[in-house]
């Protein structure tokens, strides 16, 4: 039987990396279409995480029952320290991207959160 892989603080330093990147990419495709919200789900981004950083699918969940439990707690621990952060910001390609946060839906334990482009046009203060 194989063993699961170990998520080390390297990998792990890698989660916000992937999310920052996943809303850049969306960003990035959005300008064809009007401007929207971004939804994304704790547990997709572990899922594509951890399919990205060891080639395992959804599928193949319950054979890497630890490993996927383990990423999506801290993706969701991610989660809550950007909402109550309630801004991310990123630099790609010497650009800096702005996203407002807000809290979409919280399903069995799966964060939705909601990221909000903000550019020139936006203005985003959080409030204490």
């Amino acid at each position: 039987m194989l063993s699961e892989p170990k998520i080390t603080p390297s990998v792990q330093a890698a989660i916000p990396d992937l999310l920052k990147s996943q809303l850049i990419e969306s960003v990035l495709m959005k300008h064809e279409r009007k401007k929207t919200s971004i939804l994304l789900s704790s547990n997709s981004l572990a899922n594509k995480f951890i399919f990205e950083q060891w080639g395992i699918r959804p599928s193949q969940r319950r054979r890497y029952k630890n490993l996927f439990s383990d990423v999506r707690k801290r993706c969701r621990n991610l989660f809550r320290f950007f909402l109550q952060k309630g801004l991310i910001s990123t630099k790609h390609n010497g650009i800096d991207y702005f996203f407002g946060v807000f809290r979409f839906d919280d399903v069995r334990g799966n964060l939705i959160l909601g990221f909000t482009h903000l550019d020139d046009d936006n203005v985003f203060v959080k409030t204490p």
